[in-house]
């Protein structure tokens, strides 16, 4: 429990670090573009988020759930500021898209973002893997509570999140087999507690929509932070993705915390058996040693390192990871699945 503590006071901090005067200053809201071209913007994301606008123009965006209303912003870095434009509705903040017939991601963060580090986290995968990016954002800290009121905090949203943004992957879905999202390839990647999302929306058997025809090339579960026991019940289920990968780590410190929290062994530490037969698992272990959050280079941290990059950038284009390949050998972990091995 200890640990656990540690962990989730991490987090804590890390949220007040992105809740400065100086982290907000970066934002800029809009409700109309600064930019007649968007062919002339340096990056951009698109958010979907469940919670609310403030009255505080420089924290403009809630710590918590609004009244249920969606929120769709087309975010864009132009003269040294992310411009935060809000858009009417998901197709709106598409057309923003400069390269629209990129390769898509949509991608769900797990605990610790306010909205400040969602918004970085997504700019860094879109800068840094050359992909479009739809982030799917819900509450996950509040800098009112402290370690394990943030934990609960953050496992009743990341449980409820299906009920605002299901229908937003319905809508994804539309877009996509209507054309609008272009001709390139469409992965979802959850991560850690975000794939409550993914949970929950077939563990409550929400999923008739999403899953009567494949829309989507690769369903990436990056560190769950959910339940192994059972997962192949609700996992054997999704029929949309060409391909589902999930990723783990047996010694993953974050998990295993969580694991203390929860009194449940999490996906992404053991998935264990049974396992789901068509899913690829695949150990980071042997590249990442007790590590968590990977895939991406952030400030402070150690970059990402090669091998790690070689896997992300086959599968955020929506690729299949050739795993009988040199790069991969079978998993040292019972045997699921395979590890990924250092160059």
């Amino acid at each position: 429990m200890i640990l656990t503590l540690l962990l989730l006071a991490g987090n804590t901090l890390l949220a007040n670090h992105f809740n400065t005067p100086e982290w907000w200053g970066r934002l800029v809201y809009e409700t109309k573009p600064s930019v007649n071209n968007f062919s002339a913007i340096d990056s951009s994301i698109i958010v979907v988020t469940n919670r609310a606008l403030t009255n505080d123009k420089l924290r403009f965006v809630s710590e918590t759930t609004g009244d249920g209303k969606l929120l769709y912003f087309f975010v864009y870095a132009y003269k040294g500021k992310w411009r935060v434009l809000q858009a009417g509705n998901l197709e709106e903040a598409i057309n923003y898209t400069p390269q629209k017939n990129n390769n898509w991601v949509v991608y769900t963060e797990g605990m610790g973002k306010i909205f400040t580090s969602e918004l970085y986290r997504g700019m860094m995968m879109s800068s840094q893997y050359r992909v479009n990016v739809i982030m799917l954002d819900y509450p996950s800290i509040t800098t009112t509570k402290r370690m394990y009121g943030n934990y609960k905090f953050s496992i009743h949203n990341a449980k409820v999140a299906y009920k605002y943004h299901r229908p937003v992957l319905e809508n994804i879905k539309d877009l996509r087999l209507s054309g609008k999202l272009g001709p390139g390839k469409l992965s979802l990647f959850f991560h850690s507690m975000g794939n409550y999302l993914l949970r929950e929306t077939f563990v409550h058997k929400k999923y008739e929509r999403l899953n009567d025809i494949q829309w989507v090339d690769n369903l990436v579960l990056n560190a769950p932070c959910v339940p192994a026991k059972g997962h192949a019940d609700w996992l054997s289920k999704v029929r949309f993705a060409k391909r589902i990968y999930v990723h783990y780590n047996p010694e993953d410190r974050v998990l295993r915390g969580a694991s203390l929290a929860a009194f449940a062994t999490q996906l992404g530490n053991d998935p264990g058996y049974p396992i789901v037969t068509k899913a690829q698992y695949i150990n980071f272990n042997k590249v990442v040693d007790d590590g968590h959050s990977y895939f991406l280079t952030l400030q402070g941290r150690e970059p990402a390192q090669a091998e790690i990059l070689r896997h992300y950038r086959i599968i955020l284009h929506g690729d299949a990871a050739v795993l009988n390949s040199r790069y991969y050998t079978l998993s040292s972990h019972e045997k699921i699945g395979v590890d990924i091995l250092p160059l």
